[in-house]
């Protein structure tokens, strides 16, 4: 359990990063179909290079990079 500011600064942080992915994807034209997300992202849950919002293996948010028709996961699992 963590304390009640830790837990606000965690939330402040998570909306932070997925407001920021947004805005990064509207600028964006190469994007995968939803399946396609849809499979990269549930690979990305269970990989265990994932670290909150980042893959460790490149430091990319991997929801953003998940996203994008010109680049491969840096671990080979899409």
């Amino acid at each position: 359990m963590t304390c009640k500011g830790c837990e606000i600064k965690e939330e402040a942080a998570s909306f932070d990063v997925e407001e920021l992915i947004a805005e990064q994807l509207s600028l964006e034209v190469n994007l995968v179909t939803p399946e396609i997300l849809s499979q990269r992202l549930e690979a990305c849950e269970r990989c265990p290079f994932k670290s909150n919002h980042t893959c460790t293996k490149c430091g990319c948010f991997y929801k953003f990079r998940a996203n994008l028709t010109v680049k491969n996961c840096p671990a080979g699992r899409w």
